[in-house]
């Protein structure tokens, strides 16, 4: 399984209002790259001048790619020219249920759902981790995935992907798929509801 890469940049700005302005519009070229799943602008909380960028990739491949346009490409000039040192650039693995950068657009699709009787949470779970293992985290624009459980006993899974109309494609990829059938057939759906972050 392709495991998302998180990149963290650290790097100190000449001109911290410009850097803000150059760092939010490479921020916008970044989003229409392939694998593009969030970019998370932190500033220093001492030092204005410092910054550091988490920007979620869909593969190590879509994020040494995106380096290397950021690096070399004449649209990115005046984010590289905006920054004074750069500190370090580094890529990691996100954990197995994705990572989340959340912006707007963000697709959300929220199925609540109860065990069907006799079921226990234990299996379910254990259902749940394989279909996202091997099936969800694989459909294209899928950002992460959360299961939460209810007082009263029910769940919620949360999936999240880059726009609502992939939250959309996604569930619809669950039909005929077996690691989604394994996970259904242990549940008793109760809703099921579609929409973007604001």
């Amino acid at each position: 399984m392709t495991r998302q890469c998180i990149e963290i940049v650290t790097y100190k700005t000449v001109d911290p209002a410009e850097a803000d302005r150059q760092r939010e519009a490479a921020r916008q070229r970044v989003a229409s790259f392939s694998g593009f799943g969030g970019w998370l602008p932190l500033t220093g909380g001492k030092d204005p001048a410092d910054r550091v960028d988490v920007v979620l990739w869909a593969s190590p491949e879509a994020a040494e790619a995106a380096a290397q346009a950021v690096g070399t490409s004449e649209d990115f000039a005046g984010f590289r020219a905006a920054i004074a040192e750069l500190g370090t650039m580094g890529h990691y693995v996100a954990p197995a249920n994705g990572l989340v950068l959340m912006q707007p657009g963000t697709g959300v699709e929220i199925g609540r759902f109860r065990l069907r009787q006799g079921v226990t949470e234990e299996t379910m779970r254990a259902a749940y981790d394989k279909m996202i293992a091997d099936h969800l985290s694989r459909q294209p624009g899928w950002l992460g995935q959360r299961l939460i459980r209810l007082q009263d006993g029910s769940f919620i899974d949360a999936a999240f992907a880059t726009t609502q109309a992939r939250a959309q494609d996604i569930c619809n990829a669950w039909a005929g798929n077996a690691h989604c059938d394994a996970f259904l057939s242990l549940v008793e759906p109760v809703s099921m509801e579609f929409g973007a972050v604001a």
